[in-house]
C-alpha cells in the first residue's frame, strides 16, 4: 500500500513551499523546528496516512486541527525524527507524533538513541542499512515509506550473516517493535518480526544474547 508518485510529489513540493516562505529555510542540525514546521509536516503525514490506511486512523479530524492550533510541546530530536508528546490529550487527539526529518526539511547532526533497547553488534554499511530499510518497509509496513521509521540497525559480531533492528511508528498506531534479518538468497530478508519473543526458534541463541534477548 505504498504512497502514489504523485502523493510523494505532493508532499515534497509542500515541505520545499514552507521553506521558501519562511524566508529562512528549515532550522539546521539538531535545532527544534518551528511550531509551523512541525504542524506542517504532522498534517501531511496525517493526511497520508488517512489516505493510505483509513481503517488504522485513531484520531478525530476536528479534535486533531484544535491540538495542532494550540502551541506545541517542545520534544526532542531521534534517530526516528522530531518526537512530540502531549501531557494531556483530549478523546480524538493524538498522544504522541515523530514527524520524519523528510517533512521537517531538515536532519540532526546528532539525534538521540531514544529507541534503542537492545546493546551489541556493530553499525552496518549505508548501503547495507539503505537495502535493509526498502525490504522492513515492504514486508512490515506496507511499502509506506511515511508508516514509521527504521532504527538501530546493527550487525552481529556473533554471527553477520544476522541483523537486528527497530520500527518506530511515526503516528500512534502500533507498537515499537523489534526483527531480525538474515541472507537468503544473496539477499536481507525479515525472518521473525514483533513485541514479544523476537526470533525465539529462529535466532541463533548466541546472536540473541549479544542484543540482550533470551528466550524461554
Amino acid at each position: 500500500m505504498a504512497i502514489k508518485n504523485r502523493s510523494l510529489i505532493g508532499i515534497a513540493s509542500a515541505v520545499v513551499g514552507v521553506l521558501l516562505l519562511s524566508g529562512c529555510g528549515a532550522p539546521s542540525g539538531d535545532a527544534r523546528p518551528s511550531d509551523s514546521s512541525l504542524v506542517t509536516g504532522i498534517n501531511l503525514l496525517v493526511s497520508s496516512f488517512g489516505a493510505n490506511h483509513p481503517k488504522m486512523v485513531n484520531w478525530d479530524t476536528a479534535a486533531l486541527k484544535k491540538q495542532l492550533a494550540q502551541r506545541l510541546p517542545a520534544g526532542i530530536d531521534t534517530d526516528a525524527g522530531w518526537f512530540i508528546q502531549w501531557p494531556h490529550p483530549t478523546t480524538g487527539q493524538l498522544p504522541q507524533v515523530i514527524v520524519p526529518w523528510a517533512l521537517i526539511g531538515q536532519y540532526p547532526n546528532n539525534p538521540s538513541q531514544y529507541f534503542n533497547r537492545y546493546k551489541g553488534g556493530k553499525l552496518v554499511p549505508q548501503a547495507t542499512a539503505l537495502d535493509l530499510v526498502k525490504s522492513i518497509t515492504n514486508a512490515e509496513m506496507q511499502g509506506d515509506q511515511y508508516f514509521g521509521a527504521v532504527v538501530n540497525i546493527r550487525s552481529s559480531t556473533v554471527d553477520p550473516q544476522w541483523i537486528i533492528f527497530t520500527t518506530v511508528p511515526y503516528l500512534p498506531v502500533t507498537d515499537i517493535a523489534t526483527g531480525f534479518a538474515t541472507v537468503k538468497s544473496g539477499q536481507w530478508s525479515v525472518v521473525d518480526f514483533g513485541t514479544a519473543l523476537v526470533g525465539c526458534g529462529t535466532v541463533p541463541p548466541n546472536v540473541e544474547s549479544e542484543f540482550g534477548y533470551k528466550c524461554p
